[in-house]
């Protein structure tokens, strides 16, 4: 079911097949910091200069929501570096305002409002890196947070802001965001209280640990476990360390709550602040052989105790694989996961945790260029269905979207909307492993945790709703779906080599097998009614876009 290797795809494809076959307004900020640095600063990084097509369009498939078949060229022409540098210094594209811009009064607006961010911006590689760490530094609108819709969005700024920022900055905006503090429960975190059976809350310090910055296990430079004599992991931290972060993460609440225990006054933008008389001000011996010493303030004890597990050696091993998972490849050698978790650590400046050259060094790195030629038996990743569905509607890119679109109810169709995980845990876990031909070769396939018969099927009715029935050459203008424009494929139509080898371009970048070419070109065919023109285009699309092919990307 998913892709991780082209020695694997025909197996992957076969499973897949026998599963089941200008819109909103927006305000633009600056970026958090300046661009990241030259790409040489990545060992084996790839030669830059010109692109040919295929090579353009494997680049906007890994850095952005779908490559826009006019910028193919340019980006071609360009090379990488210029193209990322050029996305880099684009100003960011907030959600917050574009949800207040619109349609605020409906359920899970919020996600509309996402849904025209990654359809429509200009700074794709910061909104698909943003998209990305939302689902490693995890909150949902699930479990009755999604009535905070204006929240969410402020939290997803955040991702947006410092998506090219430094990590150790964002780790603290994300720390004291007060939809994280009640997503995992650190907002009106008390210090213990033997007689009331208080305990600190350990949510927070544990997710902290485990899924934001160093995970379970201690980590090689390149990615891979540590193990003891007899071959077991060695733990990264102890339940002694949790209950340490846990009194650390006491004593903060929203910025104007007037009682500490039942608020009545909820600021659900601003950071939290520090009530001192709720702060354990004790000894905390944390990770690393790190002790807080007694007497600091709650907002010393918070940096000392950030400072402290983000110059953890696990953290750029950990979050470069995991973004280079979403980004590039479910599979990176661990070459590729040491050479970026190496600029991670020390940029060429000497900054620890810089985004913008991680993200940098991961798109220029050698594998993320040629890892098809290179390792062509472990590279790839199966797309995830939100990604498919976004890739559609950038290949053909509608004229608008209508203020009263609605597809705020991804999930049911998707197993998957943004900012609407099942929990902290994300969408799918980065170590899963489909079993079977996958599992058995010791790799992995995050993507397949959330792909099975009946989730291929809604996905794909929910492209043939998108491709047959949302075009226009018949749709209503008013309509509220997102209506793809398929002028430039009319025009190609009474050729059908020459259509079917423009969507081979915009839709797989140039890699469509002659069996899918042949399977197009008489379904065609076989469309002879006078006015069927449209039908024939929008049939190819489709019999592409769910296509077994179109669900991976090399």
């Amino acid at each position: 079911m998913i892709y991780a290797t082209k020695k694997l795809l025909p197996i992957t494809l076969l499973l897949l097949a026998g599963c089941g076959g200008g819109g909103g307004s927006s305000i633009n900020v600056p970026p958090a910091v300046s661009p990241a640095l030259p790409a040489t600063e990545v060992a084996n990084a790839a030669p830059d200069g010109p692109l040919s097509q295929r090579e353009a369009f494997r680049l906007l498939q890994q850095g952005t929501f779908g490559p826009d078949p006019d910028q193919i060229d340019a980006v071609a022409a360009m090379g990488p570096e210029a193209w990322i540098n050029q996305q880099m210094a684009l100003p960011g594209t907030q959600l917050r305002p574009t949800l207040l811009s619109g349609r605020y009064d409906r359920w899970n607006e919020y996600i509309n409002s996402w849904w025209r961010i990654a359809i429509q911006s200009d700074d794709q590689l910061r909104q698909r890196v943003a998209f990305a760490l939302s689902q490693i530094l995890v909150v949902s609108g699930e479990n009755g947070l999604g009535s905070e819709q204006e929240a969410i969005t402020a939290y997803y700024d955040i991702l947006v802001r410092h998506a090219f920022g430094n990590y150790r900055d964002l780790l603290e905006e994300v720390t004291l965001n007060p939809i994280m503090g009640e997503y995992l429960s650190m907002k009106g975190n008390q210090k213990p209280d033997v007689e009331k059976n208080i305990r600190p809350d350990e949510n927070y310090a544990r997710e902290l640990l485990q899924l934001f910055t160093i995970g379970l296990s201690e980590l090689n430079p390149d990615g891979t476990e540590k193990r003891d004599a007899d071959g077991i992991p060695i733990p990264s931290y102890t339940q002694q360390h949790v209950e340490a972060f846990a009194h650390v993460f006491t004593g903060w609440h929203f910025a104007n709550a007037e009682d500490f225990r039942w608020p009545k006054n909820k600021d659900f933008i601003n950071p939290m602040v520090a009530w001192p008389e709720y702060h354990d001000m004790g000894e905390k011996e944390l990770i690393l052989g790190k002790v807080l010493p007694a007497g600091q303030s709650a907002e010393e004890d918070l940096k000392d105790a950030l400072d402290t597990i983000f110059n953890h050696p696990n953290v750029g091993p950990f979050i470069s694989k995991q973004l280079i998972q979403r980004l590039v490849t479910s599979n990176p050698t661990p070459g590729y996961v040491k050479d970026v978790a190496a600029v991670f650590n020390r940029n060429i400046n000497g900054e620890r945790g810089n985004l913008a050259s991680t993200v940098k060094a991961i798109l220029m790195h050698s594998e993320a260029r040629s890892g098809h030629l290179e390792n062509p038996n472990t590279f790839g990743k199966t797309k995830e269905p939100l990604l498919r569905l976004t890739q559609l509607w950038r290949a053909f890119p509608p004229d608008v979207i209508h203020s009263d679109f609605d597809y705020a109810w991804a999930t049911e169709e998707l197993q998957q909307a943004p900012l609407r995980s099942p929990t902290v845990f994300n969408f799918f876990r980065p170590e899963f492993s489909q079993p079977g031909e996958i599992a058995d070769n010791g790799l992995v396939s995050p993507e397949l945790q959330i792909l099975d018969e009946n989730s291929i099927i809604t996905l794909t009715s929910r492209l043939a709703a998108s491709v047959l029935w949302s075009h226009n050459y018949t749709s209503n203008p008013n309509t509220k779906r997102i209506t793809i424009n398929i002028d430039k494929e009319m025009q190609l139509e009474p050729d059908p080599d020459a259509l079917i080898e423009h969507l081979n371009m915009v839709l797989l970048g140039g890699q469509m097998s002659e069996g899918l070419k042949q399977e197009v070109k008489l379904l065609m065919a076989s469309r002879t009614n006078k006015n069927a023109a449209s039908l024939r285009v929008v049939e190819a699309i489709f019999l592409i876009v769910s296509s077994p092919e179109a669900s991976v990307q090399i």
